[in-house]
């Protein structure tokens, strides 16, 4: 989930434009996080991806949303732009979600989650998102085997 995050703030990491290859990176962005179970502001992820250059956007679909596109370096400004499109709470329940497919609901205790991540923003999570990490370890238990 994180790391859909990251790949659409990727793909929207350009500058200037706008129009039908940016139409399509944006219909691409909006796509992969429904897929995720992610909330997000279609007018204003369709805003974010209106920022591309032609030349990104196209690098962009190219590359697919599962690529790694070669964009410009001006990208920053879009990137945040579309983080602020997101719905923490959904991304919350996301990261939860996945958790608990992967590790089992008897040790990841989602409340505790929800409430160490209520004051989160996406900014945090650009930063690089150590503590929320370190906030979400206290919520999970990890068994060792013995």
């Amino acid at each position: 989930m994180i790391a859909t995050m990251s790949i659409a703030a990727l793909a929207l990491a350009a500058c200037g434009g706008g129009g039908g290859s940016q139409d399509e990176v944006a219909d691409m962005v909006i796509e992969q996080l429904e897929a995720d179970g992610v909330d997000a502001d279609e007018d204003c992820v369709r805003d974010a991806a209106g920022e591309l250059s032609d030349e990104d956007a196209e690098k962009i679909l190219e590359a697919g949303s599962d690529g790694e596109a070669d964009v410009s370096d001006d990208a920053e400004a879009a990137a945040s732009q579309l983080m602020s499109c997101v719905d923490m709470g959904s991304v919350v329940d996301s990261a939860i979600d996945d958790m608990v497919a992967e590790m089992g609901e008897e040790n990841v205790d989602a409340d505790c989650i929800r409430e160490a991540t209520a004051d989160l923003d996406m900014a945090a999570l650009e930063e690089g998102g150590g503590d929320l990490m370190t906030a979400m370890m206290e919520c999970i238990t990890i068994d060792v085997g013995g």
